[in-house]
């Protein structure tokens, strides 16, 4: 069954969320594509990865195209492509609701930082429902 996690957490937490979830997706040999809203968010994504844990290092690359590269199992992308064939998606930006739910697995973000990006993501949440998706709210 597809399942949907919706993050409400601090902006300042993202950052290390999105690194906990890449990393358990590494240690378990999964595949793991991470969606971002700009090509600024996207090197800062590849930055961190680089950078958060010296003594580990999480193979990944940012993919401008579909073509796959088989040494890599994390991607990050800024058009709606899996080029990793991951089931499982990190939703940095609003990507479609129609990409989303291609995937197993979905993390989205609860975004406060209006009322109109608040309530966007309570509409977001009341989609996937009822696209039949299993969704959580998780308060970190």
């Amino acid at each position: 069954m597809k399942a949907c996690i919706f993050h409400d957490m601090n902006p300042g937490q993202r950052d290390r969320k999105i690194f906990e979830l890449v990393e358990h997706a590494h240690d378990t040999h999964g595949a793991l594509l991470i969606y971002a809203p700009g090509r600024e968010r996207a090197a800062a994504i590849d930055r961190f990865l680089w950078i958060l844990k010296q003594e580990s290092f999480i193979p990944h690359r940012i993919f401008e195209e579909n073509g796959p590269d088989p040494g890599v199992a994390i991607g990050i992308v800024t058009l709606e492509i899996n080029p990793v064939a991951a089931r499982t998606l990190i939703a940095d930006g609003r990507c479609s609701l129609d990409f989303a739910c291609g995937f197993d697995t979905i993390h989205e973000f609860v975004d406060r930082s209006s009322p109109a990006a608040h309530e966007e993501c309570r509409e977001r949440f009341r989609q996937y429902r009822e696209r039949k998706i299993a969704v959580d709210h998780v308060k970190e």
